[in-house]
């Protein structure tokens, strides 16, 4: 079974996983072209 969704978000692409449920994984996150984000698939059950 799966549990996460991840992708590495391109910046201009970080609204749109906000607006569709993704969070951010690592606050401190530099890298200066993608963010590392998740989304937990438990939220979909609930």
């Amino acid at each position: 079974m799966c549990r996460f969704l991840t992708v590495d978000a391109y910046l201009d692409a970080v609204p749109f996983y906000e607006k569709n449920g993704f969070r951010r994984m690592n606050v401190e996150d530099d890298d200066p072209h993608t963010r590392l984000m998740y989304y937990d698939l438990m939220d979909l059950v609930g």
